[in-house]
C-alpha cells in the first residue's frame, strides 16, 4: 500500500490553518517537526508534573482555545492522551484528538519523525503543489 499524500497534504493543510488553538507535543523534536511543516500555532511541550503543566496551559490559555494533543502512538504516548484529556475536559476545555487519530492511520508513531528522509521528501513535494495552485 503506497502512502496516502493527497490525503497527508490536506491534513497538513487543515492543521496550518487552525486559528484558536494550541498544540501540545511530547518534546522538542516534535515541536521542532511541527515547525517543518509551517504549523504556526503555539505548541506546548509536556512537561512534569502534570498539574503544573496542566495549570500553566489553562491559565495561559482560554476556555475557549482549541488543545489539540498530537502526541506519539506508543504506550507512553497513550497514557499521556488519555489524562492530558481527561483533565482538560474536566475544566471545560475543548480537547481535539482527531488530528492525533488521523496521524496514526499514515502509521507515523512518533511526531518527530514527520522530518525523516522520506518525509523531508514528502515536503518538497507538497511546497512544488502550494507553488503550482
Amino acid at each position: 500500500m503506497s502512502f496516502p499524500e493527497e490525503d497527508f497534504f490536506e491534513f497538513i493543510d487543515t492543521l496550518q490553518s487552525e486559528k484558536n488553538s494550541v498544540i501540545i507535543v511530547e518534546g522538542i523534536n516534535d515541536r521542532k517537526a511541527l515547525e517543518f511543516w509551517d504549523i504556526e500555532i503555539p505548541i506546548e511541550i509536556l512537561r512534569h508534573p502534570w498539574f503544573e503543566f496542566i495549570e500553566n496551559v489553562m491559565e495561559k490559555y482560554s476556555k475557549d482555545t482549541q488543545i489539540i494533543l498530537l502526541l506519539d502512538s506508543d504506550p507512553q504516548g497513550r497514557k499521556y492522551h488519555k489524562k492530558l484529556k481527561n483533565e482538560f475536559r474536566k475544566y471545560s476545555f475543548k480537547v481535539n484528538s482527531g488530528y492525533w487519530l488521523k496521524i496514526q492511520r499514515y502509521h507515523i508513531t512518533c511526531i518527530e519523525g514527520l522530518t525523516s528522509q522520506q518525509f523531508q521528501e514528502l515536503r518538497l513535494r507538497y511546497l512544488n503543489l502550494k507553488v503550482e495552485d
